[in-house]
């Protein structure tokens, strides 16, 4: 009887209305009771969801499960009726629709914007960096942005950096690295490089003595080693660049590097042997990617890269993984005095913490004075920049059968407080922006997830919150001075 009536009405010209039933079928299965039976036929309960949910989402199930009558009921009293006239498809979509919003609209409530943070401590000494904004449609507004790995792949920066070009203007990613460890996640540039590279860092292994740069690293080639990066046009800022800047100290005279922009063919510029920091300048509007590749074995300390433009706000990426900080007082001064007057930052954020949390007996106090001496020491080499330090995000621990905040979080946060107050600089608690104390654990529960369930790091929708708010607060503070 079921076959006349489906081949009366004709059902192979209804595709959308066969799939529409059998997404609606296999949704409505989701909720259905453990061991229900209709018309005497036993119905295993077949969980299509089962891999969205979380183990501890106890209460969301809970939710579920006082849905499942409502919902299923819903769909066998509509499928009786309107559903097998098969002459109201637009009506069949609306259920469909109507029914997964409520299904929504139940569980998958997002966690609720918590109260902006202001910046505190030395706001006025951030006028260095207004003052540049106002004139970035004309030259360049430059950020360095350090932190640890939760910097790695752009992430943070990258949304930051978006929301500032978005206002300001800028075109390109700024500073990268010649090799890195976040290759396989970068958000903005697919970065490929020869495996011959000899790599040095403040933070690992410099047994051949190189010089490290602004981002405490450096490269020396080998023969023919060479380097791409390529745009993701994930951000309509950094799809493409104007101007290639390679920074460098040769060694060696009558060096070269070879170019290719675009895939196009090689082109090649003099390296010249120099005591200091150099740089060699590539331009052409609208490059998607570069190819730089260095003939001579030896020849040159390479530090880095930027992809730009002549104007608008530039934030460098500068992570350093496993670094609470201090190490940054392995960058010469020298060094970040040459920098400082090529690249002339107008802002430095500092974003450290959790790699102090090694252990459960932390000495503050020490970390409070190598981090004064740190950022006293970068003030001296960029004496016309506004500094901000980022205060630690929530950290949970498990304590019974629940996760809270880590109690050395807020010993933390306020040693930080106290080296932004030592060295008379802004700070911005993260820890209160997203929510407080026990926050984290919202991080993890939001839809979608903000923070891993390692209960400490950020998803990358929870680095893009972290950036907006963090953006907020500071074009606030600019608002009130």
């Amino acid at each position: 009887m079921l076959k006349q009536f489906m081949s009366e009405k004709n059902l192979i010209n209804r595709p959308l209305i066969i799939i529409g039933l059998a997404i609606l079928f296999l949704f409505a299965i989701s909720f259905l009771p453990d061991e229900i039976t209709i018309f005497g036929i036993e119905i295993k309960s077949v969980d299509i969801l089962e891999d969205l949910k979380r183990d501890d989402a106890n209460e969301e199930i809970g939710k579920v499960q006082n849905f499942n009558n409502q919902i299923f009921e819903n769909i066998v009293i509509y499928s009786s009726t309107s559903l097998f006239s098969f002459d109201h498809s637009n009506k069949v979509n609306h259920f469909i629709k109507s029914e997964i919003d409520k299904f929504e609209e139940t569980i998958s409530k997002p966690t609720p914007d918590p109260p902006n943070s202001p910046l505190e401590g030395n706001i006025k000494q951030l006028k260095h960096f207004f003052e540049a904004l106002k004139n970035a449609k004309n030259s360049q507004v430059r950020i360095a942005h350090y932190g640890d790995s939760s910097l790695e792949g752009d992430l943070i920066t990258a949304y930051l950096r978006n929301k500032f070009q978005k206002q300001f203007g800028g075109k390109g990613v700024g500073y990268l690295p010649i090799t890195s460890q976040d290759i396989n996640f970068r958000e903005t540039t697919k970065i490929n490089f020869s495996d011959d590279w000899i790599s040095a860092s403040i933070t690992g292994n410099n047994s051949e003595n190189l010089s490290v740069g602004i981002a405490g690293k450096g490269f020396l080639n080998s023969k023919g080693s060479w380097v791409e990066y390529s745009a993701i046009p994930k951000f309509r800022s950094t799809r493409n660049f104007d101007i290639v800047r390679v920074f460098y100290t040769g060694l060696i005279n009558n060096s070269e590097l070879i170019y290719s922009l675009n895939g196009t063919s090689k082109k090649s510029i003099p390296i010249y042997k120099s005591d200091g920091i150099s740089e060699a300048i590539i331009k052409e509007v609208n490059s998607t990617s570069v190819k730089l590749t260095f003939p001579e074995e030896n020849s040159t300390y390479i530090f880095g890269v930027s992809l730009e433009d002549t104007n608008g706000v530039y934030i460098d990426n500068l992570p350093l993984r496993g670094c609470s900080g201090v190490a940054l007082k392995k960058i010469p001064r020298k060094t970040l005095k040459e920098f400082n007057s090529i690249l002339n930052y107008q802002l430095v954020i500092l974003e450290f913490g959790l790699n102090i949390l090694s252990g459960r007996k932390t000495n503050f106090k020490k970390y409070e004075q190598e981090m004064t001496e740190v950022i006293t020491e970068f003030k001296k080499s960029f004496p016309n920049t506004s500094f901000l330090l980022v205060g630690v995000h929530d950290k949970s621990i498990k304590k019974k059968k629940k996760f809270v905040t880590d109690p050395e979080i807020k010993k933390l946060i306020q040693s930080q407080k106290n080296i932004a107050k030592n060295t008379d600089i802004a700070f911005w608690n993260l820890f209160e922006a997203m929510g407080g104390e026990n926050s984290m654990q919202h991080w993890v529960d939001a839809n979608p997830p903000l923070a891993y369930s390692d209960y400490t790091h950020f998803t990358s929708q929870g680095t893009k919150k972290e950036a907006e708010m963090l953006f907020k607060s500071i074009m606030n503070a600019n608002r009130q001075l």
